[in-house]
């Protein structure tokens, strides 16, 4: 049997379907239940009962599920041990960034991992939070930035500081500023559609300020929403690196200050990586970078 059968199996078993295994696994359906099939050949054994919900495992499902964990638990660790063997580490790690760079201090974190662990490479892709936290949970990421706390039990969180954001408001609209937010809930208001932890500010902002803006604006992006903010069409919420940002690129933009505006930021990782030591050398550094312990 192969290793990665017995992924295949441990992954349907927790979905519970064979399309959602298909998903996570990143492969098509009929090969999951190709997997699934020559691993039952081969173990004669029914893992599975299927039904018009889905997948079942039996009774020796069960059973058999803790023993594939098991193996591809000690998979893992002989390849960390193999790790831990050599002078240097060496190794490949992907990392969701769920914003843009600089606020995130990746050239710093590149600049000192490179430094101590030049065999060491972070792969970077640019995701939402709500989608690092999915891709780690699914094995597209090893680790990333978010906003917010983890959705789900099997990943970690390390504090890095609290995110404070601002109503930034263009130039051509800053006398309104002097009546507050009621001064400017008639403008058109920027808003990220997409599932970000930000969005569950909002609501309750406006709501405790007794204000609804009737102008909203949808755009999918922090670089964007600035760019649009700077060229003066439309109000939204900013921190403080994007008005600053905003400012050199196009007319002032000022920022109104709220308390209730702020959101934890987190580095994250799958916990069962506790033990590998790349990961650990990334985590140190990030940590170095943002000035954490």
């Amino acid at each position: 049997m192969e290793l990665y059968q017995l992924k295949t199996f441990v992954v349907v078993a927790e979905e519970g379907h064979l399309t959602r295994a298909s998903v996570r696994l990143h492969t098509s359906q009929p090969s999951v239940s190709a997997h699934i099939k020559a691993l039952e050949d081969e173990l004669e054994t029914k893992l599975f009962i299927r039904t018009p919900k889905g997948m079942r495992l039996t009774e020796a499902g069960e059973r058999l599920k803790h023993r594939a964990e098991n193996v591809l638990k000690a998979a893992r660790e002989l390849k960390l041990e193999a790790r831990n063997m050599g002078d240097e580490l060496v190794g490949d790690l992907s990392l969701g960034l769920n914003t843009d760079a600089e606020y995130l201090r990746i050239v710093p974190l590149l600049t000192s991992l490179g430094e101590d662990h030049p065999r060491i490479t972070l792969q970077i892709q640019q995701r939402a939070s709500t989608s690092v936290q999915g891709a780690i949970r699914d094995g597209e990421l090893d680790c990333g930035f978010i906003f917010g706390e983890p959705r789900f039990p099997e990943i970690n969180a390390i504090p890095l500081e609290k995110t404070r954001f601002f109503v930034a408001v263009p130039d051509i609209w800053k006398d309104r500023m002097d009546h507050g937010l009621s001064g400017l809930s008639d403008l058109p208001w920027i808003m990220d559609p997409s599932d970000n932890p930000l969005q569950q500010l909002i609501e309750p902002f406006f709501k405790s300020h007794g204000i609804k803006p009737s102008n909203q604006l949808e755009v999918d992006g922090d670089e964007v929403i600035r760019v649009l903010v700077a060229a003066g069409k439309g109000v939204s919420f900013l921190r403080k690196n994007e008005v600053l940002a905003a400012n050199r690129i196009g007319q002032p933009v000022h920022a109104l200050s709220f308390d209730e505006l702020s959101i934890q930021a987190n580095f994250v990782y799958l916990k069962r990586h506790d033990e590998d030591p790349v990961m650990h050398a990334v985590i140190e550094h990030v940590k170095r970078c943002w000035e954490v312990r």
